[in-house]
């Protein structure tokens, strides 16, 4: 029976990368404790973001590797996942796709996780306060992303802004949580389901 659950779960991951384009965002939730005490804290169904760089790979930031490439057939198929969402900018060129991630991948790779950047999101969209003095959230016109201070939501948020194409325009991309990636009006549902 764990063979044939085992088998299906690879078949599922198989097709759902074959949907995947470079620069989707793929949001997923995890069993467990604090996977729960993460999406309660976030007011969402989804507690982890990771950007697709095409070829099965996805940049994401965790708290143990830090912001790092992964495989994402690894993920899908070893990793406690029981549901995901898929997005797309619909509207980005091939070249504004790869824009992105390369603006990931030079601002964020081997960037450690910030628990304080973690707990600023929290705190901040909880209590509509940034923590630097400043009350509000919502993104003003030439704001500069703070790119040391990583979590897997905002450093999806601050590649794609930094690239020039942000994903609200609402908070600053520093402050964006799984939810805001499904209210935004640039992003569309390519698919969604259950993994297990």
């Amino acid at each position: 029976m764990r063979l044939k659950l085992g088998i299906r779960r690879l078949g599922k991951a198989q097709r759902l990368i074959k949907k995947l384009h470079e620069a989707d965002v793929i949001l997923v939730s995890e069993k467990g404790l604090l996977h729960s005490i993460n999406r309660a804290l976030q007011g969402s169904k989804w507690h982890h973001v990771m950007l697709y760089m095409g070829q099965g790979r996805t940049i994401e930031a965790t708290p143990k590797k830090g912001c790092h490439i992964c495989d994402l057939m690894y993920d899908l198929t070893e990793k406690d996942y029981f549901a995901y969402k898929i997005l797309r900018n619909k509207r980005l060129t091939n070249p504004q796709r790869k824009k992105v991630i390369s603006t990931a991948l030079r601002l964020f790779l081997g960037k450690p996780f910030s628990w304080i950047q973690y707990l600023r999101i929290v705190f901040g969209r909880v209590l509509h306060w940034n923590g630097e003095g400043n009350k509000s959230l919502v993104c003003m016109p030439g704001h500069k992303c703070n790119a040391h201070s990583v979590a897997c939501s905002n450093m999806v948020a601050m590649a794609f802004y930094e690239a020039g194409f942000p994903v609200s325009d609402r908070h600053m991309p520093e402050y964006v949580v799984p939810k805001d990636y499904e209210g935004s009006r640039l992003l569309s549902k390519v698919s969604e389901g259950t993994i297990s």
